[in-house]
C-alpha cells in the first residue's frame, strides 16, 4: 500500500471510529484475532502434514528413506512460527516508589482511581524522562498474567503545578480504565509477531505469509493507528471531566513546551561546561526540581507555544497535535502562569530531593568517562586552533585543508557567529567547495536570517547529498514561522530523495544470478594490493571482484567480492568474511560472499564478468 493509500484509509477509518467508537474497537479486536487465527491455522496445517507423512512411512516403509528428507520441514516450519509467537518484552524500567516514600502521591492516585474505575497499578516507577505513561506488562508473554505500571518522569513533575499534574494522572488512568494500555500492548505484540515472521521466513516459507501480509499488514496498521489516536482524545476527555478543562489544557501546553525550557535553561548550560570542566560537577535534576516549574519567567514562552500550535496532526504519529487536542477540550492556547509549587514538591515531598540526588549521581557516573574524553578532545581542538591561527598570521599562511579546518574549529571552540566570517572567506576563495556554502546557509538560518534559504537551495541543486539535510533545515525554519505552504515543497524533496536512496539500498542489498555483472574497473596497482593481501590467507583458493549493474546512482558502484576456500579447508562464513574484510581493508558497504552450495548459481553467473578474477592460489 502506498503512503497516499494508507493516508486515505486512515481518514476513512477515523470518520467511522468517530461515528461508532465501540463498534470500531470491536473491529480492531476482530482483525487482530484474524491475524492470530491465520498463524494458528498455518501451524496446525504444518503439523497435520507431518502427521500424514509419518503415517505414510508406517504404511509404506519403502518410502521412509525418501520422506526422511522432507518430513522435518513442516515440523521446522511449525516450530519457527510458534517461537515467533512467543513474544517476550522486558518490563518498564524506573526507580520503584513506595507508598511510605510519597503518601500524598498515592493518596492522589487512590482518589483518581475512585473516579475513573480501572486496575490498580502494581508498581509506581519514577524515571528521569520528561514523560508520564501507563504500561501493562505480560509476564507470560502471549499467555498474559499482566502487571500494571504507572511511570512518572521527575522532570515533568518538576515542570507542572499540582493541578496540572493531576490532569496528567487522570489522563493516564483514563487509558487504564478503558483498557487502552493492554490493547496497545496487544497491538504492539501483533506488529512484532508479524515482523518476526517476515524475518524468519524471508528465505524459506515466505510464500505462506507474503500475500496474506500484503493484505493484513497495512489494514491492521491503519486500524490500530486510528484506535490509538482515538484513545488519546478519550483520555484527554476523561482528564477534563475529573480535574476540569483548564488544568487539562494547561497540562497539555506544559507537556508540549516545558521540555524545551528544561533543555535550553538546564541541560544546554550543563553540556556547555564540557570544554571548561574536566569532570561533570553539575546537578541538573536538582536544578530541575528547584526551578523547572518557572516557565512563566521565559522570555520566549509565548513564541514557543505559537510554534507548537503551528504543527498539524499528521498520519505518522498517533498523538494528535496540540492544536487539535486543545480544540477538542474547547480551549485556546495560552502560557499558564508560573506555579507557586511544583507537583514534585507537593506529591513527593522530601523524597523529591532524594530522587533528584539519585538521578544526579547516576547521571554523573554514566557520563564521567565520555565527559573526560570530550573535555580532552576540546582542549586538543583549542590548541590546534591556536596553532592554525598563528600559522595564518605568519608569512606561510594556510593551505586549503587547513583553512577549512580553521573555520570548523572556530565554530566548535567558539560559536557560529565567530566562525561565519571564516566560512564566508573560505567560500569566496574556494567557490567550488559546496560544504562551505552549506555551512554559511546553516549558520544564517540558525541566526534567523532568511538569506540562508537561497544559499542552501543552491547547494541542494548542485549536490544531491545535501537535499535531505538541507530540506530539513529549511522546513524547520519555515514551520517555526508559520509558513507551512512554503515548507511543504522541502518535505516533498526530502521524500523524493529518500525514495531514491531506498531504491538504491534495495538494489545493493541483494545479489542474484539474474543480475548483470561487470568488470570491477580497478587499476593494476589496486589488483596487486588485493592479490598480495589474499595470499596472506592460507584458506583461500580463489577470489573474484565484480561490479553489479545498478539503475539508481550508477556513479556509486555496487561491488561484490566472491571467495572460494580450498577444498580441504573448513572455515565458518562469518569468520571468513571478517578475515577478508580485515586483510583486504574492505568497506562495510561492499558485499562479501563465501562459496557454498546455495550460492553456486550466483558464483557461476558473476565470475563470468571480464577481469573479475583477482586471486588464484598456486
Amino acid at each position: 500500500m502506498t503512503e497516499q493509500g494508507f493516508t486515505e484509509l486512515v481518514q476513512r477509518l477515523t470518520e467511522r471510529a468517530q461515528r461508532q467508537p465501540q463498534r470500531f474497537r470491536l473491529e480492531v479486536f476482530a482483525l487482530a484475532a484474524v491475524g492470530y487465527l491465520y498463524v494458528l491455522l498455518l501451524v496446525l496445517g504444518a503439523l497435520l502434514v507431518s502427521a500424514v507423512l509419518v503415517v505414510i512411512c508406517f504404511v509404506q516403509p519403502i518410502l521412509l528413506v525418501k520422506l526422511l528428507k522432507i518430513i522435518w520441514l513442516p515440523i521446522w516450519f511449525a516450530w519457527s512460527v510458534l517461537k515467533s509467537i512467543w513474544v517476550r518484552f522486558d518490563p518498564p524500567q524506573g526507580r520503584p516508589l513506595s507508598k511510605a516514600e510519597a503518601p500524598a502521591l498515592f493518596a492522589e492516585i487512590d482518589r483518581i482511581r475512585a473516579a475513573i474505575p480501572g486496575p490498580k497499578p502494581h508498581q509506581v516507577l519514577v524515571t528521569d524522562d520528561y514523560n508520564a505513561a501507563v504500561a501493562e506488562h505480560a509476564r507470560l508473554g502471549a499467555l498474559g498474567w499482566w502487571r500494571n505500571y504507572l511511570i512518572l518522569g521527575l522532570p515533568m513533575m518538576s515542570a507542572m503545578s499540582p493541578d496540572q499534574f493531576r490532569a496528567v494522572l487522570a489522563h493516564e488512568f483514563g487509558h487504564f480504565g478503558a483498557g487502552d494500555s493492554r490493547m496497545t500492548g496487544r497491538i504492539y505484540r501483533m506488529r512484532v509477531l508479524w515482523g518476526r515472521l517476515q524475518q524468519q521466513f524471508s528465505e524459506r516459507g515466505g510464500f505462506f505469509f507474503k500475500r496474506f501480509f500484503a493484505w493484513f499488514g497495512p489494514k491492521f496498521n491503519a486500524y490500530s493507528f486510528v484506535l490509538a489516536r482515538a484513545q488519546e482524545y478519550a483520555a484527554d476527555a476523561a482528564s477534563a471531566r475529573l480535574v476540569g478543562a483548564d488544568p487539562a489544557a494547561q497540562a497539555l501546553v506544559i507537556a508540549q513546551i516545558g521540555h524545551d525550557y528544561q533543555e535550553s535553561q538546564v541541560w544546554k548550560p550543563v553540556w556547555q561546561r564540557v570544554p571548561h570542566d574536566p569532570e561533570p560537577t553539575a546537578r541538573p535534576f536538582a536544578q530541575l526540581l528547584e526551578g523547572g516549574h518557572r516557565y512563566g519567567d521565559w522570555n520566549d514562552a509565548e513564541a514557543r507555544l505559537q510554534r507548537a500550535m503551528q504543527h498539524r496532526t499528521n498520519w505518522s504519529d498517533t498523538h494528535p497535535a496540540l492544536n487539535d487536542r486543545l480544540a477538542a477540550l474547547g480551549k485556546t492556547a495560552a502560557v499558564p502562569p508560573a506555579a507557586g509549587q511544583s507537583a514534585a514538591a507537593v506529591f513527593l515531598g522530601p523524597t523529591a530531593e532524594v530522587l533528584a540526588k539519585e538521578f544526579d549521581d547516576r547521571w554523573r557516573a554514566g557520563v564521567a568517562q565520555p565527559w573526560r574524553e570530550r573535555h580532552e578532545q576540546r582542549q586538543q581542538e583549542r590548541r590546534e586552533l591556536i596553532t592554525l591561527d598563528e600559522k595564518a598570521a605568519s608569512d606561510t599562511g594556510l593551505d586549503t585543508g587547513e583553512s577549512w579546518r580553521q573555520a570548523v574549529l572556530t565554530e566548535t571552540v567558539h560559536d557560529s557567529a565567530t566562525a561565519l566570517p571564516r566560512f564566508q572567506a573560505f567560500a569566496e576563495a574556494h567557490p567550488e567547495i559546496a560544504e562551505a556554502r552549506y555551512a554559511i546557509g546553516q549558520i544564517l538560518l540558525r541566526q534567523g536570517d532568511e538569506r540562508g534559504i537561497a544559499i542552501i537551495d543552491k547547494v541542494m541543486q548542485q549536490d544531491p547529498n545535501a537535499i535531505k539535510p538541507g530540506a530539513v533545515l529549511i522546513h524547520e525554519f519555515l514551520m517555526e514561522r508559520g509558513r507551512a505552504a512554503e515548507a511543504k515543497p522541502y518535505i516533498d524533496a526530502w521524500q523524493a530523495r529518500d525514495e531514491l536512496e531506498q531504491r538504491a539500498a534495495a538494489e545493493r542489498a541483494e545479489f542474484s544470478p539474474k543480475d548483470h555483472y561487470l568488470s570491477p574497473d580497478i587499476d593494476d596497482a589496486q589488483r596487486t594490493r588485493l592479490r598480495e593481501a589474499c595470499a596472506g590467507l592460507g584458506w583461500l583458493a580463489k577470489v573474484w571482484l565484480v561490479r553489479k549493474q545498478v539503475d539508481v546512482f550508477p556513479e556509486q558502484p555496487a561491488y561484490l567480492l566472491l571467495a572460494k576456500p580450498r577444498w580441504y579447508k573448513r572455515i565458518k562464513r562469518a569468520q571468513a568474511e571478517a578475515e577478508l574484510r580485515q586483510a583486504l581493508d574492505l568497506a562495510d558497504t561492499l558485499t562479501v560472499a563465501l562459496h557454498s552450495g546455495d550460492l553456486k548459481s550466483l558464483f557461476k553467473r558473476a565470475t563470468k564478468a571480464a577481469g573479475s578474477e583477482i586471486y588464484a592460489a598456486r
